[in-house]
């Protein structure tokens, strides 16, 4: 009893601190943004590659020790009545870096110890309702900021509505056409058996692609003056952790644990990379207004469509 009690916790542990949990996060993340870099100037005029200088592999680890040295130098003023004091923030912030951690533990990413220990913890609901407390806590403290960066939380409010719509709509798609009638992520991830499956999976990561990227910072280039290090650290992980669950959703899983872990992580490159494009380019030159209602007109007819041929076709 005892032994197996001491297997569980190791299993919780190794989980959250080394893979998939903190550690392969933020080798995700680190991974993830160089190879953004990388691919970024190709897709612009030609022009200007040659003014575009390469990110270092170790960029984000540079910037987050610098927000903690500049944070750690700037002494607190005491807030004004109404105003949160720094260590509500600092706990909000900190819940930023927790949550997707979280959510990327109860993946059922390939070789993650707590396989079969998670039980109903991994249901799909409780890994999205852990990737929305991000969102939430960002614009929670920017809403008490008042002025421009209070507006900024507004925004960052209407974001997490947009995306959950479709996202929601897809999850019932693959819940359908699973036959599992299960939210257990395991249960949704298994390799297609059937034409429709496949067709389903495809139209679920289309949708994906295009909503997730709003359960991202879309104001982070704009509103770094006021970011801490641990809601940038948190953003970072934010990225690796929807692009986790993507890979976990849409790609049908292997037999083999290397081929499956190799297919996973390519996956969620993939992603990671992808869903930073889509977000850059639907805010480039357009209105927070605009970019949403083009993102719902992109996603919303696919995720319809992968509904209807979930319900039609079956399992």
């Amino acid at each position: 009893m005892q032994s197996d009690v001491l297997q569980t916790v190791q299993g919780w542990a190794l989980a959250l601190l080394l893979y998939p949990g903190l550690l392969f996060g933020i080798a995700l993340a680190l991974a993830g943004d160089w190879l953004l870099g990388v691919v970024r100037p190709l897709l612009a005029r030609r022009l200007y590659r040659s003014h575009t200088r390469q990110r270092h592999f170790l960029q984000p680890l540079y910037g987050f020790l610098k927000l903690a040295r500049r944070q750690a130098s700037v002494a607190w003023e005491r807030p004004a009545s109404g105003v949160m004091t720094r260590p509500l923030c600092s706990a909000l912030a900190i819940a930023c870096v927790l949550a997707p951690v979280l959510a990327l533990t109860l993946l059922p990413f390939p070789g993650n110890p707590t396989d079969g220990q998670t039980g109903s913890m991994a249901d799909l609901i409780l890994v999205l309702a852990l990737l929305t407390v991000q969102p939430l806590v960002r614009a929670v403290l920017r809403l008490q900021g008042g002025g421009l960066v209070a507006l900024r939380g507004a925004q960052d409010l209407g974001r997490l509505l947009t995306a959950l719509l479709p996202v929601l709509a897809v999850v019932a798609a693959l819940v359908e056409v699973s036959g599992s009638r299960s939210l257990q992520i395991a249960a949704l991830s298994a390799a297609p058996e059937t034409a429709s499956q496949a067709l389903v999976r495809l139209l679920a990561g289309l949708v994906l692609l295009a909503a997730l990227p709003w359960l991202l910072d879309g104001n982070a280039d704009r509103s770094r003056g006021e970011e801490m290090a641990a809601t940038y650290a948190g953003r970072l992980l934010q990225a690796a952790a929807l692009s986790a669950l993507w890979s976990v959703l849409v790609l049908p899983a292997l037999g083999e644990p290397v081929w499956a872990i190799a297919a996973s992580l390519a996956g969620a490159l993939f992603a990671f990379v992808t869903m930073r494009l889509i977000g850059e380019r639907w805010a480039a030159a357009r209105r927070e207004k605009d970019a949403a209602s083009l993102a719902w007109a992109t996603a919303l007819p696919v995720s319809a469509l992968a509904l209807i041929v979930a319900l039609w076709l079956g399992a």
